[in-house]
């Protein structure tokens, strides 16, 4: 629930406290209304069994090849395989079925991604997107109709291994790592498969990524990209339309929606800025990346939730085709024209502070006598990302040829590098390093934090194999912040740089001899100005 701006563009969810104290607590007894599957459709292993056990990865597959083979509407495949071989599935829905990222664009349609469950231990919307997506394949179901004006591509379960480590499962993959935390480093495979197989490759214009989390009394808790490096339109998109999608969808059940992650009376708080997290990654490659958190709740309740939730934002994207394609378009223009130009600032530090606009919204709390629901009225709302740091936006950088770690890690993105095939005498901007220490980050013990010095210009000549990688390309925003070292997510902060990052208080400078090659550098140059040189465009698989 909230309070109306004086822009008008905020909604109110208008509900009694009589309603939402329906919500509080574990939801005995509230009922859940699916719709059956039509004759020789399967169901899934948690309907089978009465939402008291989830479907099990293997138990997942079978759903999947039975609902395949009754569903022309449909392919199945895999894009890729965890660290302990188990497959990672994907749908793709259509009316007419597309197979292929080219046939898909091809249409002229929105193409969504719903994706789910990668924390291994959050599965509640995992079993709501299963039952959607025997929904895209049953003619004359709702989800059915939706498909003949966009493409649904479905990752149920991107990570298995975490989902099967235990009985209850665990946050992170075989390895304890949180994958919620890698999609800028792409170290583990369900990841690195997920972004080059699904995002890169079928890059759609909205996907949805399903967790466990958030507060009651809310069913479904959301929230869109908040790193003030995206392009904002992209997460006002949803404030203004799709979330109240999701609202009046989820109303219409008696639940409710609202964003997450928690607050109290003064205010409420939202989730992380970084790209690394999979919703602000999808800001940074220019797509609506949405976050759903299903609250405790009991289990057929929530898959309920999550069921609705996804197919409330499919059912917006079939009627506003064009107003998300036009959105993602303006995003794409826009990152072109500021690397070309270039123009404006890259932002490299961040904070939230309060929206213009204050919010109801309802708390639980937790008391002898049981739970109670309290109303808070004319709150803030800490979601609004503000710069703290920016750097002047270059037209290029450049990194030398034995940055190929680096390199690499880009390609994985499938940022555009291109390699010198001549020396070159370039006018370069350059960082000065003032120290180098490590920190642990997510799972991680000795990430790279360089804190940068001076900037200073100077001519510099590269040889041949130097690797230079402009900004005027659709991915320019997602390899500025990358390529920017004051970034919390940099190709230098992800140890690729590790071996010959030059530190202040050694010897770096004894192999120059009588040479003084000045103060210790940061080995990424920016380039300013359009310049020209002889190169070659690496095509990603060196």
């Amino acid at each position: 629930m909230r309070c109306i701006p004086s822009s008008g563009y905020q909604r109110a969810v208008v509900l009694t406290l009589f309603a939402v104290l329906a919500f509080v607590g574990p939801t005995s007894g509230q009922q859940v209304d699916w719709t059956p599957p039509a004759n020789g459709y399967p169901q899934t292993a948690a309907e089978l069994n009465g939402f008291t056990a989830h479907t099990r990865h293997l138990e997942m597959w079978d759903y999947l090849e039975a609902l395949k083979a009754v569903a022309p509407n449909m392919t199945l495949g895999t894009y890729g395989e965890t660290r302990e071989g188990r497959s990672l599935a994907y749908a793709v829905f259509g009316n007419p079925l597309v197979t292929e990222p080219w046939e898909a664009m091809a249409l002229d349609r929105p193409i969504l991604v719903l994706a789910a469950n990668v924390h291994g231990g959050e599965r509640t919307f995992r079993e709501g997107l299963l039952v959607l997506m025997r929904d895209f394949a049953t003619p004359g179901t709702e989800a059915y109709e939706l498909l003949d004006e966009v493409t649904v591509v479905v990752a149920p379960q991107i990570n298995p291994d975490g989902f099967e480590a235990s009985f209850d499962g665990q946050r992170g993959n075989s390895w304890g790592i949180d994958l919620n935390r890698d999609y800028i480093k792409l170290e583990h495979p369900s990841i690195a498969n997920y972004v080059q197989n699904i995002i890169t490759a079928w890059r759609p214009h909205l996907f949805i990524d399903g967790h466990n989390g958030g507060s009651r009394p809310y069913n479904l808790n959301y929230q869109c990209p908040s790193i003030i490096a995206s392009m904002p339109e992209l997460s006002l998109l949803c404030d203004e339309e799709i979330f109240p999608a999701i609202d009046a969808k989820l109303e219409a059940a008696n639940m409710l929606g609202w964003y997450y992650t928690g607050g109290n009376e003064e205010e409420w708080r939202v989730g992380g800025w970084q790209a690394r997290i999979g919703r602000n990654y999808g800001g940074m490659v220019n797509s609506v990346g949405i976050l759903f958190e299903a609250p405790r709740q009991e289990l057929e309740v929530g898959a309920r939730a999550g069921y609705l939730g996804y197919l409330a934002v499919v059912d917006w994207a079939a009627r506003n085709p064009d107003r998300l394609k036009d959105v993602v378009a303006r995003a794409n223009q826009e990152t072109l024209d500021m690397g070309s130009a270039p123009s404006g600032q890259v932002p490299v530090r961040q904070e939230y502070e309060a929206e213009d606009y204050l919010v109801d919204y309802y708390l639980v709390d937790e008391t002898e006598a049981g739970l109670d629901t309290v109303q808070v009225t004319g709150a803030r709302l800490m979601k609004k990302p503000v710069a703290t740091q920016l750097r002047d936006r270059p037209w290029a950088y450049v990194l030398p040829r034995d940055a190929e770690q680096a390199v690499d890690l880009l390609l994985k993105h499938g940022i555009r590098v291109e390699r010198l095939t001549e020396p070159a005498d370039l006018t370069v901007q350059a960082y000065t390093v003032a120290s180098v220490t490590h920190e642990r980050q997510y799972n991680h013990a000795a990430a790279t934090l360089v804190e940068v010095g001076e900037v200073i210009e100077q001519q510099m000549s590269f040889p041949t194999g130097t690797f230079v990688v402009p900004t005027g390309q659709n991915l320019g925003r997602l390899a500025s912040h990358m390529l920017e070292v004051e970034t919390e997510d940099n190709v230098v902060y992800w140890n690729t740089m590790d071996a010959w990052l030059p530190r202040p208080g050694t010897d770096w400078a004894a192999g120059f001899g009588n040479q003084d090659p000045g103060p210790p550098l940061v080995p990424i140059y920016k380039i300013m100005t359009p310049t020209t040189w002889a190169s070659q465009i690496l095509d990603g698989h060196r």
